[in-house]
C-alpha cells in the first residue's frame, strides 16, 4: 500500500462508496445523516431567498389582532366573521390552519345547556313580552352559538379546507371518527400495491358540524427530523383502507377546481390533476423553502374584517393561521421560529411552482462518492508525478468540485445530491494517500544506496536511476509480454543421466536459449530448473514487446535445431521444448522482503503464460500464445486459433493460438485451413456433427496434426448433440 498511494486511495474510495450505498439504503449512521441535512440547509442559505409564485396569501392572527380585536381568534363567532370577510374578497380557496376539536365554552357546559334549554324551549320567540332578564338570556344564548356561526360561515364560503391532525401515536390524539365523516380528506385514487405506511391511530378533527360544511379536509401534521427541523411534509396518512391528503394538496386542488377523483397517491409521487409531485424517502414532499419568516404576502386579520385587504386576497389561496409571537413555530433552513402557517404556505407554493426537491438515489450517491475518491487517487498516480503541494491543492480542488456539483444540482435541478459522503471520500482518500506517499518516498530514499548491487545490467540500472519509484517493494502496472519455455519430459531425461551429465546438458541448452532472449532486449527473469522465464518490455520500455517475444520463440526453435548434435553427445538427441507467450497487464518491480527481493513480474497475465507453456504438452505444439499477444503481433506473423479454454486459476475462458511462422522462420504449416476454421466455429456453436466432418476433412490433409486428433477424441465422447449449457470451452483443472 505504501508503494501505491493511488491504490490505497482507490480502495478507500470504494469502501466509502459502498458504505454510502448501505447508509442510503437503510443503514443508520446518525452523524452522517445529521451532517447531510445540515449541508442541505447550507445549500438553501447559499442559494438565498427566492421569489414565491405570489399565489398564496396568509391571513395572520398576529399581535395586532390580539391587541385590537382579540375576539377574531378567541371567539368562534369572531372567527366566523373573519371567514365571511375572507370569502367576500373572492379567494380561490381558503385553508384554516386550526383544528376546532371541542365546542366553544363561554360558560360551563352545564350552565350553557340550561340557558339554551330555557331560551329555546321555555321562551320561544314571539311568546309574549320579555322581561329584562329574559332579554339578557337571549343575548347570552346568541353568544353561545359561536360553533354554529363558524359552521355556517364555512359552509357559506364553499371553498374552505379544514385542517385535521393525524398521528401514529394513539396517546397523542383522540380516537378518529367514522372514516365516512372524513371522506372529504381522501385521495380519490391510490396505488393498491403501496398504501401509505403512516397508519393513523388517532388525531384531532374539528366538530362534526364544521367538517360537514367544509369543502375538503387536509392534514397539517408535521414531522421533525432528529435535529428538530422540518424539511418535508407527509404526503399521505392511512385511515382504514384510504389514503388522506395534506392541507397543501387539497388547497391546490380547490384552486384548480379539481374533484377528489383527480387526486392520486402513487408509489413515488402525488398526482393533482395534471401536476405530478415527486415524493422523497418516507413518502414525504421535500419542501423547497423560499425564505424565512415574512416571505409570503401576509395581511392582518384586523385589516381583513375592516375591508382593507380585499385586493390582496382576490383569486389567491388564502391560509388563515396564527403568527403571534411564540405560537406554533417550526425550525427550517432559513429560520428557527417560522410560523406553522408559513410552513403550510411553503408546501402549497412548492406544489404550485413544481419545484419540490428530489433526493438522488443510493446508486447515484455511491457513484458520486466513488468518483470523488477516485479523482483524488488519480493525483497520486506515477503518471502525474505531482509534488506534495500540488496534491494538496488537487484534493482541495476535488472538495470544491464536490460542493459545486451539489449546489448546482440543488439550484438548477432541485436535486438533493449527497455531499458529505463525497467530501468524506476526498478527505479520507487524500489524507491516507498523502501519508502513504510521504512514507513511501522516505523508504525509497533509504533503500536507494543498497539497491544497486541487486542489478547487473546497464539498462536496468539506467531505468532505475531514471525512475526511483521502481526501487521499492511492489511495482508499476504495465502491459508487458512474458515467455515461458520448458523441456518436455525432463524428468525422464534426468533419470537417464548422472548429475554431472545433467548439469552439462542444462548448460548446453540454456546458454543459446538465454542468448536469444538477450539478443532481443528481453529481461531474463529467472531459471526454474530447466525452464526459462523472460520478460519483454521491462525494465526498459519497448512498444514492440509482443513482437520481440514471438521472435524469441522462433529463434529458440531454430537454436534447438542447431544444437541437436551437441545434445546428442549429451544423451538427449530427441529433446523437445514447449513455449508459452502471453501479453497483458501485470505488475513489474521489486518483489520479496525488505532485505531480499527480485525484479520480476506478477499478475494473471503472467500466470496465463505459464499455463500456456504447460498446455503445449496437451496439444502437442511448439508454442502457444494468448489473445493479447495475437492481437499485438504484426501481420508478418501467422497463427492458428486452436481452442478456447478455462485454465486452472481463471474463471473467464481465453482463446489460445499456435504460433506458426514469422519473418525469422516457420514452426509449422497446415493445408485446408478453411476446414479448420469451419470446424472450430461449428464446435463453438454446438454443431458437433458438422465440426466432426470438417475436422475429419482437415485431418485427411494433415494426418500428423496432434491438435485435430485431440479434438476428434473429445468429439467421440460427446456424440452429435451438444449439452444444453454448451459454450465450447474446455476446462483444465491441472497446471
Amino acid at each position: 500500500m505504501l508503494r501505491s498511494p493511488a491504490l490505497l486511495a482507490g480502495l478507500l474510495s470504494v469502501a466509502i462508496a459502498l458504505l454510502c450505498g448501505l447508509e442510503r439504503s437503510g443503514l443508520e449512521i446518525r452523524w452522517v445523516d445529521a451532517l447531510e441535512r445540515a449541508s442541505l440547509d447550507q445549500r438553501f442559505r447559499w442559494r438565498g431567498p427566492v421569489p414565491t409564485t405570489d399565489e398564496v396569501v396568509i391571513v395572520a392572527i398576529d399581535n395586532d389582532t390580539l391587541e385590537r380585536q382579540p375576539e377574531l381568534y378567541q371567539r368562534r363567532a369572531g372567527t366566523a366573521a373573519l371567514v365571511r370577510a375572507i370569502a367576500a374578497a373572492g379567494p380561490a380557496a381558503i385553508g384554516i390552519d386550526q383544528v376546532y376539536v371541542d365546542p366553544e365554552e363561554v360558560l360551563s357546559p352545564e350552565l350553557t345547556a340550561r340557558v339554551k334549554e330555557h331560551v329555546l324551549k321555555d321562551m320561544p320567540v314571539g311568546a309574549g313580552p320579555e322581561g329584562q332578564a329574559d332579554s339578557l338570556l337571549r343575548e347570552v344564548a346568541r353568544e353561545l352559538a359561536g360553533d354554529g356561526e363558524l359552521a355556517a360561515a364555512v359552509a357559506e364560503a364553499g371553498s374552505v379546507v379544514l385542517a385535521i391532525h393525524l398521528t401514529q401515536d394513539a396517546g397523542a390524539g383522540r380516537p378518529l371518527p367514522d372514516p365516512a365523516t372524513l371522506r372529504h380528506g381522501r385521495y380519490g385514487q391510490q396505488d393498491a400495491r403501496s398504501p401509505p405506511f403512516r397508519v393513523a391511530e388517532g388525531g384531532l378533527v374539528s366538530l362534526p358540524e364544521l367538517v360537514a360544511g367544509a369543502r375538503a379536509l387536509g392534514g397539517i401534521t408535521v414531522e421533525e427530523d432528529p435535529d428538530r427541523a422540518v424539511r418535508a411534509i407527509p404526503a399521505a396518512w392511512r385511515v382504514g383502507d384510504a389514503a388522506y391528503a395534506p392541507l397543501s394538496v387539497q388547497l391546490v386542488a380547490q384552486r384548480e377546481g379539481l374533484g377528489r377523483a383527480e387526486l392520486a397517491f402513487l408509489e413515488s409521487s402525488l398526482q393533482i390533476g395534471g401536476r405530478k409531485v415527486p415524493l422523497g424517502k418516507g413518502e414525504a414532499v421535500l419542501l423547497n423553502f423560499r425564505g424565512g419568516s415574512g416571505t409570503f404576502t401576509t395581511v392582518s386579520a384586523v385589516d381583513v374584517v375592516e375591508g382593507r385587504a380585499d385586493a390582496a386576497l382576490r383569486g389567491k389561496i388564502v391560509l388563515l393561521g396564527v403568527t403571534y409571537f411564540g405560537h406554533d413555530v417550526v425550525r427550517t433552513p432559513f429560520a428557527i421560529d417560522l410560523p406553522g402557517v408559513e410552513l403550510q404556505a411553503t408546501a402549497v407554493d412548492t406544489i404550485l411552482a413544481g419545484d419540490a426537491l428530489t433526493r438522488s438515489s443510493a446508486l447515484t450517491d455511491s457513484l458520486v462518492t466513488l468518483a470523488s475518491g477516485l479523482l483524488v487517487s488519480l493525483l497520486f498516480t506515477s503518471i502525474l508525478r505531482a509534488g506534495p503541494l500540488a496534491r494538496i491543492a488537487g484534493v482541495l480542488a476535488v472538495i470544491g468540485l464536490d460542493v459545486a456539483v451539489a449546489v448546482t444540482a440543488f439550484t438548477r435541478a432541485h436535486l438533493w445530491l449527497a455531499l458529505i459522503w463525497p467530501l468524506l471520500a476526498a478527505v479520507v482518500a487524500g489524507a491516507a494517500a498523502l501519508a502513504a506517499a510521504y512514507a513511501g518516498e522516505a523508504l525509497q530514499r533509504a533503500r536507494l544506496r543498497r539497491t544497486f548491487s541487486h542489478y547487473l545490467g546497464a539498462e536496468v540500472l539506467d531505468e532505475l536511476l531514471a525512475d526511483p519509484t521502481a526501487l521499492g517493494l511492489g511495482g508499476a502496472r504495465r502491459e508487458l509480454t512474458v515467455l515461458f519455455s520448458d523441456i518436455r519430459e525432463f524428468t525422464s531425461v534426468a533419470e537417464r543421466l548422472s548429475p554431472e551429465d545433467l548439469v552439462a546438458l542444462l548448460n548446453t541448452y540454456l546458454t543459446p536459449m538465454t542468448a536469444e532472449v538477450m539478443a532481443r532486449a528481453g529481461y531474463l527473469d529467472k531459471y526454474i530448473g530447466d525452464a526459462v522465464m523472460a520478460v519483454f518490455g521491462a525494465p526498459v520500455a519497448r512498444a514492440d514487446h509482443a513482437e520481440r517475444g514471438l521472435a524469441t520463440a522462433l529463434a529458440m526453435h531454430a537454436a534447438l535445431a542447431r544444437m541437436r548434435p551437441a545434445l546428442a553427445e549429451r544423451g538427449a538427441a530427441d529433446l523437445q521444448i514447449g513455449v508459452g507467450i502471453n501479453t497483458g497487464e501485470m505488475v513489474v518491480g521489486n518483489m520479496g522482503s525488505a532485505d531480499r527481493f527480485d525484479y520480476t513480474v506478477i499478475g494473471d497475465a503472467v500466470n496465463l503464460a505459464s499455463r500456456l507453456e504447460g498446455l503445449t504438452k496437451t496439444y502437442g505444439v511448439f508454442c502457444l500464445v494468448g489473445a493479447g499477444t495475437r492481437a499485438a503481433a504484426p501481420p508478418s506473423y501467422a497463427f492458428r486459433e486452436i481452442d478456447r479454454v478455462r485454465v486452472k486459476g481463471k474463471g473467464q475462458p481465453v482463446a489460445i493460438f499456435e504460433l506458426l511462422s514469422g519473418p525469422a522462420g516457420a514452426v509449422a504449416s497446415y493445408a485446408a485451413m478453411d476446414r479448420w476454421s469451419a470446424a472450430l466455429a461449428a464446435f463453438r456453436r454446438g454443431d458437433l456433427a458438422i465440426a466432426r466432418a470438417e475436422w475429419l476433412a482437415f485431418q485427411a490433409e494433415n494426418p500428423d496434426d496432434p491438435v485435430v486428433r485431440l479434438h476428434l477424441e473429445r468429439l467421440a465422447g460427446l456424440g452429435d448433440q451438444a449439452p444444453p449449457d454448451w459454450d465450447g470451452v474446455v476446462v483444465f483443472t491441472h497446471k
